[in-house]
Parts: structure tokens; sequence; C-alpha cells
């Protein structure tokens, strides 16, 4: 059974700053996500995506946001995790994806997404993802 565990320096935004946000920082923001990611795992990263995983994303952040903005924040999140794909009509699903999970729907992961209190100073997103042998 495989784990990866990361931190990235800011707590993932929250669902309405993502939904407020334009279409090209959004595409931005996955780019800049997924080098963060790759710096992290450096010479760690698998070769080949997790089919079945769970995944636990920690926010830690000075205020305590509601569940469902939480929830909603880790979407870019794991769009970046996710493995490329090419569609039918030629396009790429997921283009940002580097490749850690095979797919973010519920056939492949299973997510929990925690919202804790920390310092402002201390704030952070802390990400685990733990292959499920089925």
């Amino acid at each position: 059974m495989r784990t990866i565990a990361f931190t990235l320096p800011e707590p993932t935004p929250l669902m309405n700053t993502l939904m407020r946000s334009h279409f090209r920082k959004r595409a931005k923001l996955k780019r800049s996500l997924a080098a963060q990611i790759i710096a992290a795992l450096g010479p760690d990263r698998p070769a080949e995506p997790f089919e079945r995983a769970h995944v636990t994303i920690r926010r830690f952040s000075c205020g305590t946001p509601d569940y469902d903005g939480a929830s909603g924040g880790v979407k870019d999140v794991l769009d970046v995790m996710t493995t490329p794909a090419t569609r039918k009509d030629g396009s790429t699903r997921n283009k940002f994806g580097i490749g850690l999970i095979r797919d973010d729907s519920p056939k492949h992961i299973r997510l929990t997404v925690e919202p804790l209190k920390c310092k402002r100073a201390e704030q952070r997103t802390e990400i685990e993802i733990v292959e499920v042998v089925a």
C-alpha cells in the first residue's frame, strides 16, 4: 500500500472564492498548484497513478470555514492531482493534471476534507493520499 503526503504553503481557497474567479485566473492557479505539488514531491512522485485512493485534505487557516465552502474549495487541488485524459473529440480532460490519482470520481477516491483552525503564520494545506487495494 503506497502513501503520498505533502504540504502546500497556503490554505486552499474556499468555494465562493473559486466560483467568483475568472477562468484564466483559475487556470493560472491550477498551473501554480501543479508546480507546487511536483516540487513538494520531488523524486517521490509515483510513476503510475493510484487507481483507488483515500485522499485526506487538512486545511489549516486562521478562520474556520463551513464544510461546504471547504469541501468545494478543494476542487482545483483534486483536478490537478488527476490524470489527464483525451476525449473522443480530441480535447483533453484535466489538462493540468499531474497523474497522482486516476480520477476524482467516487469510483476512484474517497475524500475527507478537514477544516482546522490555526495561527495566521501557520496556515497551510496538508494532503495525504493512501492507495486502497481492492
